[in-house]
């Protein structure tokens, strides 16, 4: 649901790679690539993108740094999703570095009546944005929230 593609897309190549910890038990459920953009999303072995637990979304926006920061681009992913769930709550966006981070909590989904909660970090490179979510149908407990910090904490450029 909360997966972000956006209007805001602008054509051009992208030689910036992001390097991404392992995900042990996890598999690709999604994919595709076109010149202004590129979506992963992974999900638990034996789930589907449709029913999952847990899901990884890694996104790259090409050129999309020459139009909005970080931190503008998680105002806007937070305020979509709101729009799409009653009663939500977002964190304030965190800057970290010249990356920023927020974290949406949905109490329950229309589309699946399960909550969903996301924390999603978005990385500038020399011109492209890259976004990297995790995301749970449930409300995340101690263990996912560090789980999910030591692996955007691994999410980065490559130099």
């Amino acid at each position: 649901m909360f997966a972000l593609m956006t209007a805001l897309l602008i054509g051009g190549s992208s030689v910036e790679e992001l390097v991404r910890p392992a995900l042990p038990g996890f598999v690709v459920g999604y994919q595709q690539s076109v010149p202004s953009a590129a979506i992963v999303e992974e999900i638990p072995e034996g789930e589907t993108v449709e029913k999952w637990t847990r899901m990884v979304t890694t996104q790259r926006f090409t050129g999309l740094t020459r139009t909005i920061d970080p931190k503008g681009f998680l105002t806007m992913l937070a305020q979509g999703a709101s729009g799409g769930c009653p009663g939500a709550t977002a964190s304030s966006v965190q800057q970290m570095g010249p990356a920023a981070q927020v974290r949406f909590d949905c109490p329950l989904n229309p589309a699946t009546g399960l909550p969903e909660t996301f924390i999603a970090r978005a990385i500038p490179g020399a011109s492209d944005l890259h976004v990297a979510q995790i995301a749970w149908r449930k409300l995340p407990g101690a263990k996912d929230l560090a789980w999910a910090e030591a692996y955007l904490s691994g999410v980065q450029i490559k130099p």
